[in-house]
């Protein structure tokens, strides 16, 4: 019996469709690792089964560590192929090398992932190459350039995960539209587009407005199209993707996997299942994203009353978003009915539930992320800066300047070392 038959027997739920506003809920410590099809499969949506917040306390409390098999798993081999060993000795090798060989390391481990999925040397080698203090640094500028690392907001978070994969992805299909002799109708079959197309507007209301309407609304979008394509595997592949693309990693792989449950021998499918499914399970411990915190947008506000004091009066601001804009039905088959939206009382008491929960462990870091409590606090003791640091913030007068440059130089000082200390002395003498 899997994890998941167990978790069905254990709790004996009927099946029934649950949206995935209420997955947005349990986003952080839940369906970040489950996905919707899981819960779509095992959740009872029954507003009086007061066994829904014991459910979500029994997955919490799980760790959800046993879930994390899929039914396409290989079975753990007692030894590998050999050139499984030479592909992770080149991996290290180019880990080893001055020039930027981190991608090119982490790519070799994806393909060895995409044969033997159990391959836990493989997946920390992807983490030891994304742990490089030179990367880190590159993409904690990158990404600064789109969110503030005080935002934690959960819908940036996303956005956070969204663009570290899209930076770092070396997925041979990312670009197969723009290849030479390549019909678009085989990447985005034209009998769906439209379908696709108000999907991805959808996804789009959540990944740019902090909404949790749209994600809600795409899922059945595309469920739909993929019974009325005639090129399922190329829907399937497109979907899995764009899902990827916008930092739902757990809604990518089961897209995925119902691709690869239908087209077991798509290359493809299986390479970028194999690259999503890292991120979903490692998504918590990416070096250069700040962890997620409970407060949910707490030193967001308190850092914009910092930055424009009219903003104190405004607390709730953020969350006054632009409306959720439903789909556009005419772009829609006229014999497909979207289900109706979960109803609000069923997403408090989920809320309600994560709410008695502890934040989950702190784990270690090579950046220095107490940098923001210090930020948000204010408690920022400059006379711990190198002297350099000092003399800079002396020839500032103006205030909103100091309090930028001040920023600016606590997240450089939290960076990691880019070169060992020992052997700078070794070369010192």
């Amino acid at each position: 019996m899997n994890a998941e038959e167990k978790v069905k027997s254990n709790h004996r739920f009927k099946n029934r469709e649950i949206t995935s506003v209420i997955l947005n809920a349990f986003y952080k410590r839940v369906y970040a690792r489950l996905g919707y099809g899981f819960l779509e499969r095992t959740l009872h949506g029954n507003l009086n089964n007061p066994r829904l917040s014991a459910l979500v306390r029994v997955l919490f409390l799980s760790k959800i560590g046993l879930l994390k098999s899929c039914c396409f798993t290989e079975k753990l081999m007692a030894k590998y192929p050999e050139y499984v060993s030479r592909m992770l000795a080149e991996a290290r090798g180019l880990l080893e090398e001055d020039d930027y060989g981190q991608m090119d390391a982490a790519a070799l481990c994806f393909d060895v992932l995409a044969l033997f999925p159990e391959l836990h040397e493989a997946a920390e080698l992807v983490l030891e190459a994304f742990s490089d203090p030179w990367l880190i640094r590159d993409n904690r500028k990158a990404i600064g350039r789109h969110v503030d690392e005080w935002d934690d907001r959960v819908w940036q978070q996303r956005r956070r995960l969204a663009l570290s994969f899209r930076f770092t992805c070396r997925w041979e299909g990312q670009y197969r539209q723009y290849e030479e002799g390549v019909d678009m109708d085989d990447v985005m079959p034209e009998d769906v587009r439209e379908m696709l197309d108000e999907g991805r507007m959808q996804l789009l209301q959540d990944y740019l407005l902090g909404q949790s309407r749209g994600s809600e609304m795409a899922w059945p979008i595309f469920q739909e199209a993929f019974k009325r394509t005639a090129k399922p595997e190329a829907t399937m592949l497109w979907v899995g993707e764009l899902y990827a693309d916008q930092g739902y990693f757990a809604e990518a792989v089961d897209v995925l996997e119902m691709l690869l449950s239908q087209f077991p021998n798509s290359k493809e499918g299986r390479r970028l299942w194999a690259e999503v499914r890292w991120w979903r399970d490692y998504q918590n411990r990416i070096p250069w994203i700040p962890p997620q915190t409970s407060a949910n947008g707490r030193r967001y506000r308190q850092m914009m009353a910092q930055i424009e004091p009219e903003f104190a009066t405004e607390l709730d601001a953020d969350e006054d978003l632009i409306e959720h804009m439903p789909p556009d039905l005419d772009k829609l088959p006229d014999d497909f009915k979207l289900p109706a939206l979960i109803q609000d009382e069923l997403i408090a008491r989920v809320e309600e539930a994560l709410a008695e929960m502890p934040d989950d462990v702190g784990r270690e870091t090579a950046v220095d992320w107490s940098y923001l409590d210090k930020l948000e606090n204010g408690d920022i003791d400059t006379s711990q800066f190198p002297e350099w640091a000092q003399y800079l913030l002396l020839e500032i007068d103006d205030l909103q300047q100091e309090l930028f440059l001040k920023q600016y130089l606590l997240s450089y000082f939290s960076n990691p070392p880019l070169f060992d200390e020992s052997e700078e002395d070794d070369e010192d003498k």
